[in-house]
């Protein structure tokens, strides 16, 4: 279910701007995600068009280029703009006494039936996580969630404090040694089988220092927030797309140097994010 926790990855998979090309490539003004959820058509190069059509999507100033700022609040746009689409279909589901509103009882319900072969006491601390993003999405504290509060419970984040009881619960989960921070052995094996002992692939460390703001070898609840957001996943990807595209390292990108580019970022994760 989209709104239970503890699936790895947590929510990066949430903030790879899915159904982008479709909104790049709408009919709409510069500046206006559009309608995300039409005609979208997966490929595995994008076309001189459509990298036109893309940067003026992310183009907010309209001076002609792009930072990766522009890039950043673009891809927040379009997550809020899917989370808010698919908000019919959740109510659709569970919205048992048809009212156009989700209560915590029929939100509820629906968790009760999402572990098979659950541990009791896990099963216990899972409904408590879910009462609690239900309460944080609930902003006029009515005991029901309406469409507009609808995508913060399913889709965290959109919606910071419902984020922030995810990012807590994950690092609960995986902090073997309660002392309220992450090690790097603790973030990366956190989520694996008990049977399991991974090594920590060098990519993986270099993420971690990434995340590790501070350097003191830890992950803190804001520094591992990144993570749980997506937020990490897509930043990275386009600090790689500057570096192919950006070619005066003006830290911004024009039309023309995504046009030159265009090659280059095919097969990137760049090219990931844009096209899923």
């Amino acid at each position: 279910s989209a709104a239970c926790v503890g699936a790895m990855p947590p929510l990066g998979h949430l903030w790879r701007l899915p159904l982008l090309l479709a909104a790049l490539t709408s009919s709409q003004d510069p500046g206006d995600p559009g309608d995300v959820g039409a005609d979208f058509v997966e490929q595995d190069v994008l076309t001189l068009e459509q990298l036109r059509a893309m940067h003026r999507q992310m183009d907010e100033n309209g001076d002609g280029k792009v930072s990766i700022e522009e890039i950043m609040s673009f891809a927040g746009a379009i997550r809020r703009q899917v989370a808010g689409k698919d908000v019919d279909t959740f109510i659709d589901e569970l919205d048992s006494d048809k009212d156009g509103h989700l209560s915590l009882e029929e939100f509820m319900a629906d968790v009760d039936h999402w572990g098979d072969d659950e541990d009791p006491r896990e099963k216990e601390v899972r409904l408590q996580v879910e009462r609690g993003k239900f309460s944080a999405a609930d902003m006029d504290g009515d005991g029901k969630l309406s469409l507009q509060e609808l995508p913060g419970l399913f889709y965290p984040e959109t919606h910071e404090g419902v984020l922030g009881i995810v990012t807590q619960r994950s690092l609960e989960r995986k902090d073997a040694d309660g002392d309220g921070k992450l090690a790097p052995k603790e973030f990366w094996e956190g989520d694996a089988f008990e049977s399991q002992d991974l090594s920590i692939a060098e990519e993986e460390q270099a993420d971690f220092r990434k995340l590790d703001k501070n350097a003191d070898g830890f992950l803190s609840h804001e520094e591992l927030r990144q993570w749980e957001s997506g937020k990490f996943h897509v930043e990275e990807a386009m600090k790689r797309l500057f570096e192919v595209a950006d070619k005066d390292s003006d830290l911004h990108i024009t039309a023309e140097e995504l046009d030159t580019a265009r090659d280059d970022i095919a097969g990137t994760d760049a090219q990931y994010h844009f096209l899923e």
